[in-house]
């Protein structure tokens, strides 16, 4: 049976804590080597474009990819499927928008669990978009504040998000007119922007802060400024490769000169080794998503899913070669 799990079953199962434990089994899996991804796959047609990125996960039992599509005026949609290791057969056809968000503020929580000071006061986050939105429940479950100061350059916006934010979160909401003003005394600050040109500069940095950058995403944005990748002293990747290959800054920073990508850790590693930081460390972690993470949480979520026998479930449809007597086809 192939089970298909749509927008409303994904809400009944998915929780902050379910998108926090499936990023550390994700991690914690590719650290030996029990998963891996291959690249992006990019392919434009003349309404829009497809991104495909595949993953297996053998510690857990499954392979598959997602899917996203954009068309013009219509939107962007994301699918994940799921199939069996052992058996080849497909397992699910999931709803990937909701695990997509979750899966990078949980991503962004276990990086921060590791890289950030233990005591945090007050933490700050730079946009106010849908990125911004999955960043701070997995933030609070991992470093608990008072205050969480926002800033984006539209007030009407940082007023909106912080309306909508706050009665999810047990912190403080503070409106920043400033960056100045979001960073001052702030340990852990969120960039979640869609900047095509650097929004934090060296400037900003002060011993003992943590950067999560998570909005760069693409090669023509841009969050931190490329000279300051001098100044971290630590610097933690969810692909290394996929960070100084498609995020703006980053891929500015190595052209530059100012960072050799060969110093920058896997975030699987990163975990695997542990990480004690002295007060003075200044540290980064830059996240582009990859497929391992749709998968693990969608791994996830079908396993409570078919514990449940929730979803809709259908007839398998796909045709299997059967292979001849040399085990060829």
């Amino acid at each position: 049976m192939v089970r298909i799990l749509d927008t409303a079953t994904i809400d009944r199962y998915l929780t902050t804590g379910v998108a926090l434990d499936a990023m550390r089994r994700c991690f914690r899996l590719e650290a030996q080597d029990r998963a891996g991804a291959a690249a992006r796959m990019d392919l434009g047609h003349s309404a829009g474009w497809m991104r495909v990125l595949p993953a297996v996960f053998e510690g857990i039992g499954v392979f598959g990819h997602k899917v996203i599509s954009f068309t013009s005026g219509r939107g962007v949609r994301y699918v994940i499927t799921l199939f069996d290791i052992e058996t080849g057969e497909m397992r699910a056809v999931v709803d990937g928008q909701a695990i997509t968000g979750a899966r990078t503020g949980a991503t962004s929580a276990v990086a921060a669990d590791l890289l950030c000071r233990p005591a945090v006061e007050v933490t700050a986050i730079l946009g106010t978009g849908s990125v911004a939105r999955t960043q701070l429940p997995a933030l609070a479950t991992v470093r608990p504040v008072e205050e969480i100061r926002v800033y984006s350059p539209n007030p009407a916006n940082r007023a909106r998000f912080i309306v909508e934010m706050q009665p999810t979160l047990p912190a403080r909401l503070v409106d920043c007119p400033t960056i100045e003003a979001a960073l001052e005394g702030a340990d852990l600050v969120t960039l979640a922007t869609k900047s095509p040109e650097p929004v934090l500069f060296t400037r900003h940095l002060r011993p003992g802060v943590h950067i999560n950058s998570v909005g760069s995403a693409r090669p023509n944005l841009s969050e931190v400024e490329p000279e300051a990748f001098t100044v971290f002293d630590l610097i933690v990747c969810d692909s290394v490769a996929l960070v100084f290959g498609e995020s703006g800054d980053a891929i500015a920073a190595a052209a530059a000169g100012f960072y050799d990508p060969a110093r920058a850790v896997a975030l699987s590693a990163a975990l695997a080794a542990g990480f004690e930081r002295t007060p003075s460390d200044i540290t980064l972690f830059k996240s582009t998503g990859t497929g391992l993470q749709d998968l693990a949480l969608a791994a996830a979520i079908l396993e409570m899913a078919e514990a449940d026998e929730a979803g809709t479930t259908v007839d398998p449809v796909l045709a299997t070669k059967r292979l001849g007597p040399t085990g060829t086809t």
